[in-house]
């Protein structure tokens, strides 16, 4: 078997584990942190969702197994504008784009105010749809807005990525029934000790509506919490959802791995 690691901003991880290139980090990490031989690494796909990261996105995707996804974070949603947006467009037609994304409202930092998060997010949403592509979501302390864009915006049967979920379990159940097409995705925060919200969700979150990603550079898993988050952390998180949900890791793998095809492509 192997895994994908749906969401990870492989730019960052380079910088943040002081490596020149991809290949630098296969030959040093991929293969020395995974608790088991059960999977191996099979790609990730990098994010690019702010404006300097676009470059190095584009570049990266040159390497065998990585994919990519274009998107305005709601932090910089304030520097969204008719270039960046045609900029995103253009890497949109890259055969190894497959989202757009990370979009979406943060009402924790409101690093941009909400009122220009809620249009940007909208606006996205639609240019989304109309390139064809599935849609990668963060929502952080904005659970009613982000449901209430999204049924106003994205057609119930597309495809979404609710990435790094950390919210209610009322807005898991919401998001899972108003949008058949939906995943939600689950970092190593799933693993936390302090994290018993989040373990209930992904108790009773259906295996093939689950995703698995790290969203590195942050949020590692134990036990490589507080260090830099990779792909090849991707089996702690699968081990911890085995445990939650009580069954072999290998279902948590080979339904992930289904619906990374089913949502991706790939």
């Amino acid at each position: 078997m192997d895994f994908i690691d749906t969401h990870c901003h492989l730019d960052s991880i380079l910088k943040r584990l002081e490596l020149p290139d991809f290949a630098a980090y296969k030959a040093s990490y991929l293969c020395a942190t995974q608790p088991d031989a059960k999977a191996s690494f099979g790609g990730c796909i990098t994010i690019s969702c702010d404006p300097d990261s676009l470059p190095a996105t584009l570049a990266l995707m040159a390497e065998e197994g990585v994919f990519g996804a274009f998107g305005i974070h709601p932090h910089d949603a304030k520097a969204y504008g008719p270039d960046l947006e045609a900029a995103i467009k253009t890497a949109m037609a890259h055969p190894k784009t497959l989202a757009w994304g990370e979009i979406g409202l943060d009402y924790h930092y409101n690093m941009s105010p909400p009122e220009v998060q809620r249009e940007v997010f909208a606006r996205q949403i639609r240019m989304g749809v109309e390139a064809g592509k599935p849609l990668i979501i963060h929502t952080r302390e904005a659970e009613a807005d982000t449901l209430a864009v999204l049924k106003r915006e994205a057609p119930r049967d597309w495809k979404i990525h609710v990435h790094c979920f950390t919210s209610s379990p009322a807005m898991a159940e919401a998001l899972l029934a108003g949008f058949p097409g939906l995943c939600l995705g689950f970092t190593g925060i799933v693993t936390f000790r302090n994290a018993q919200e989040l373990q209930s969700v992904a108790k009773a979150t259906p295996l093939d509506r689950m995703l698995l990603e790290t969203d590195g550079p942050y949020l590692a898993p134990i036990p490589y919490r507080g260090k830099p988050a990779h792909p090849g952390h991707i089996p702690f998180i699968a081990a911890k959802i085995a445990e939650l949900k009580g069954v072999p890791v290998e279902d948590v793998y080979r339904w992930a791995r289904q619906n990374t095809r089913a949502l991706y492509g790939i």
